[in-house]
């Protein structure tokens, strides 16, 4: 029987470790999913802070702004009721003083300025005067009562002299009173001082002041005028003048309407200080418009005390459209007592906020946290990258070495028989940690010895150890991972793994000439032609799913019908010896052109097939390797040993399958029988595989013939005689010896092969060793 060692790649039957995709797809599913979770709480956290803190701010501000709007709908309101009541005051005090004398309209009232002030301080007014209603009857007399109080009056003597003038008023009068045959000049005022002027000035000649003065003596309630521009004010400064009637006798509860207006108290305002020292100072930017119903409107903002003048007409911000409030102006009850009259003036104020009262309360608040949670967010996602990126650069680390490892491991035994090896290993592991539980069992008390043991069993946890451990058994004995004899004995783990392969083909090749071409060239040259050659053939290997049994030294050796069955395994064979025929030839060419690499163009190679059962198997021990037992190797290794260089050679039995498949057109008979060491005349044929694309490759002829001889044999009457004696390289070998017994198929050894008579008797060789493989000897 002969024996063949080597690598266990090849075209699909390398198998190896297999990653889980769906595991891998889930890591990177779950890594998504991770970082779109904190994506999503980041975003939602963030939005929900900003959404918060957005709507408490607003909330905030609109609380304010309400606040605010109460506080100045009230003010304006007050303001006007203090107005009313001072004007009320002074009224009553006429009608009191000077009704019962029933002297009206002369009347004068001593020490009025004195009395003045107090109103005028309480109700913030800038003037407050006394106007008689004077009618034509009247007018003479009041007239002469005037000139002859005047001294009474205060101030100046030399300004109020026109007094003694009469009434003046406007010019020419305004027109369209109620009343045209009434006149309402000032008469007493305060403070007197900076309004002497004012004193016999006609109010009724005014258009304003006319109309307010109308509705007062038609509708005996208190009136305003509309908003006026004073004459003592450069800049504007929207006033107002309150109007209130004083009667010539107080009114019963049984006839309220029984007395007649005989005279106004006027007092002068503006609204600016009905505004103003309302709101608190941290309140900025309050827009208030004052609307008359005489069409009026103006625009103010109040800031803290101050009501600032923004300017005539509505000059609100529109996007607050929908937070303004009103307030309509209420003189003692006069629109609930009246109702819908013509001529009397309104006033309404409407409120609204503003960009700069809104940003008091609404801030950079919600920018701000959710710039720091999503910061937040943001580093714990760069951390988790980070992390997970060391985590998988760690794993890929020991992907990587695993993946080497498995390589290695792929090239060294088959998918089927790996398979087996690892479920080996894993009964060995339940059968080592059923022991582990025993021990603990049986040694609870003894926990020193314990502990030893346990760090004994956990060497065979590694994996590393583990392989090795199967590999390399301790002593021949020991083939069961060195578990405790109690679970060794009673388990299987430690059979052998092999298996018997009953339809397989085995191809040999060998480059002719190799041996003084080596000789000749530098090392990393010799193995840039073997590296490219070989890779060229393991390709195709995977490519017609050939399995690739290895090399040793320049032979190459591949199977087809193991580790996995293959029906057409000899045609298989065939048509992938063919391909490396013609891949040989291009390689060679190709690296002729190569610095270093000369030569390479005159080399060819021997190719030679033989099918039959082959059993294979791991053999373990030191320096384990997948090794192929049976003759089949022998004579596969003959059929290219006694073959033509760049000529494949196929025996009888790869011929038989071949017709059986139909491909009997490939087979070309050898003359005569090749005679071959240890196997007696065998009938061989040459093989001339027809593959697509042939047109391109010419049939390559017979090289010679059968009756030229060869590097590796002679002819003696057309048989084939071939000798090739046991040999082994020492580790100092370089490339191969150039002698009979190291090769004796190679160019420098044919001559010493052709001067050798072969006989039955030779030992032959019939197993490749390991020590073949490593040493580079075929």
């Amino acid at each position: 029987s002969g024996t063949a060692s080597g690598t266990a790649s090849g075209g699909g039957s390398g198998g190896g470790v297999m990653y889980d995709d769906k595991k891998t797809r889930a890591v990177f599913c779950l890594r998504v999913v991770t970082i779109l979770t904190l994506v999503a709480a980041a975003v939602a956290t963030a939005t929900l802070a900003y959404v918060y803190v957005s709507r408490d701010e607003e909330s905030n501000f609109s609380t304010q702004y309400k606040d605010s709007v109460v506080k100045v709908a009230y003010a304006f309101q007050k303001g006007l009721d203090v107005k009313t009541s001072s004007a009320s005051t002074f009224s009553a005090v006429y009608t009191s003083r000077y009704g019962p004398q029933d002297t009206w309209p002369n009347v004068t009232m001593p020490n009025f300025s004195e009395q003045a002030a107090g109103q005028l301080d309480l109700c913030e007014g800038r003037a407050l005067s006394f106007n008689p209603i004077i009618t034509n009857e009247t007018k003479a007399g009041w007239e002469s009562f005037a000139n002859a109080s005047k001294d009474i009056l205060g101030g100046n003597p030399d300004k109020i002299q026109h007094v003694e003038n009469g009434i003046f008023g406007k010019n020419p009068p305004a027109e369209g009173s109620r009343y045209p045959e009434v006149d309402v000049p000032v008469w007493q005022i305060a403070p007197i001082e900076t309004n002497q002027r004012a004193v016999m000035f006609n109010l009724h000649s005014e258009k304003d002041r006319m109309r307010a003065l109308d509705d007062v003596i038609q509708y005996k309630v208190p009136a305003l005028t509309a908003i006026l521009q004073l004459v003592q004010d450069t800049d504007l400064r929207p006033s107002s003048i309150l109007f209130y009637p004083v009667f010539d006798r107080f009114a019963t509860a049984d006839d309220p309407d029984s007395h007649d207006v005989v005279g106004t108290i006027s007092i002068v305002f503006s609204w600016d200080v009905v505004l103003a020292s309302v709101l608190p100072a941290y309140i900025k930017g309050m827009i208030c418009v004052i609307e008359t119903t005489n069409g009026e409107v103006f625009t103010w903002s109040i800031t803290g005390d101050t009501a600032t003048l923004l300017g005539v007409g509505d000059l609100h911000d529109p996007k607050y459209n929908d937070q303004r409030y009103t307030v309509e102006a209420d003189l003692e009850g006069t629109a609930g007592r009246l109702g819908d009259v013509d001529f009397l003036i309104t006033y309404k104020l409407t409120m609204y906020p503003s960009d700069e009262m809104r940003s008091q309360y609404i801030t950079n608040r919600p920018a701000v946290y959710t710039t720091v949670i999503v910061l937040i967010f943001v580093c714990t996602a760069a951390i988790f990258l980070l992390y997970d990126y060391l985590v998988e650069h760690r794993q890929n680390k020991v992907m990587n070495a695993a993946a080497r490892s498995t390589k290695i491991v792929e090239q060294m035994f088959p998918a089927t028989f790996r398979e087996r090896m690892f479920q080996d290993a894993r009964k060995e592991e339940e059968m080592r940690r059923a022991e582990e539980q025993q021990i603990r069992k049986a040694n609870r008390d003894h926990r020193g010895s314990v502990k030893d043991r346990l760090t004994h069993l956990s060497e065979y946890v590694n994996p590393t150890h583990r392989m090795k451990q199967f590999l390399v058994p301790k002593s021949k004995d020991q083939f069961d991972f060195n578990v405790p004899e109690a679970i060794a004995t009673g388990g299987s783990a430690s059979e052998p793994i092999a298996d018997l392969f009953p339809e397989t083909s085995i191809m040999f090749c060998d480059i002719v000439g190799f041996t003084a071409w080596c000789a000749e060239h530098e090392p990393n040259h010799v193995f840039h032609l073997l590296e490219t050659l070989y890779w060229e053939f393991d390709e195709l290997a995977k490519l017609y799913n050939v399995f690739k049994l290895g090399t040793i030294g320049d032979c190459y050796i591949a199977a087809t019908g193991m580790p996995d069955p293959q029906e057409d395994h000899a045609m298989i064979l065939a048509e992938f010896s063919e391909e490396c025929r013609r891949k040989m030839r291009d390689a060679m060419i190709s690296l002729e052109n190569q610095p270093g690499m000369e030569g390479s163009v005159n080399l060819s190679m021997r190719f030679g097939i033989h099918s039959g059962p082959i059993t294979a198997g791991v053999l373990r021990g030191q320096k384990s390797r997948f090794e192929l037992f049976g003759d089949t190797i022998n004579v596969a290794s003959r059929m290219e040993s006694t073959g033509y260089p760049n000529k494949i050679q196929v025996s009888e039995e790869t011929a038989i399958l071949l017709r059986e498949e139909g491909y009997d057109e490939w087979l070309v008979p050898r003359k005569g029988l090749v005679r071959a060491k240890g196997k007696g005349e065998l009938k061989t044929y040459w093989l001339n595989v027809t593959l697509i694309g042939d047109g391109d490759y010419p049939e390559v002829q017979n090289q010679g013939g059968d009756e030229e001889d060869d590097d590796d044999g002679h002819v003696v009457n057309d048989t084939y005689y071939y000798n090739r004696e046991d040999s082994a390289l020492s580790s100092s070998s370089t490339c191969r010896e150039s002698n009979a017994e190291g090769n004796a198929g190679d160019d420098d050894a044919g001559n010493e092969t052709k001067k050798r008579t072969a006989t039955e008797g030779t030992t032959p060789q019939d197993s490749l060793s390991s020590s073949d493989i490593e040493m580079g000897n075929p």
